[in-house]
């Protein structure tokens, strides 16, 4: 298929469907997508491949932006019409990825260094009582023999 079959069948089935806005911006979205992607070094071909079926991007895009209530609504904000429809494309099926903010790792370092501290004194505190004897035993009795030579 080639660029213009896919913008021509694209604008068929978005038709109707969504707001002539929404069908403008996304006809020329894609416009400028496919012709971005061939500046880049990508053949006509795979830059449709990748796409994929036309009618099966404008449901979702009817789906998403488009529906009845589109042609009398404002906008949602937060994002151009384009970046949500291709994030919803390309997305689909993937959990999308959280981000942590730095001082939530900086609290659970912290945590975390706390736990070790806390169990490597604890098994010197249980070890302690009795390496003190032993240290002592073994100190003293080295003292001796240094005395006797």
């Amino acid at each position: 298929m080639t660029k213009q079959e896919f913008i021509d069948r694209l604008r068929a089935a978005l038709n109707g469907r969504v707001a002539e806005h929404v069908l403008s911006d996304t006809i020329r979205y894609y416009d400028d997508y496919i012709d971005t992607e061939m500046h880049g070094g990508k053949s006509e071909e795979e830059v449709m491949a990748s796409l994929g079926d036309p009618r099966l991007l404008a449901k979702t895009i009817a789906e998403t932006k488009g529906g009845a209530d589109a042609r009398f609504s404002e906008r949602q904000e937060g994002g151009s019409f384009q970046e949500d429809a291709v994030r919803n494309r390309w997305e689909g099926a993937r959990p999308s990825a959280v981000r942590i903010p730095v001082w939530v790792w900086l609290i659970i370092f912290l945590l975390v260094a706390v736990l070790i501290l806390s169990a490597v004194f604890s098994v010197i505190s249980f070890l302690l009582p009795v390496l003190i004897p032993i240290l002592v035993i073994v100190f003293l009795v080295k003292l001796f023999r240094d005395w006797m030579n």
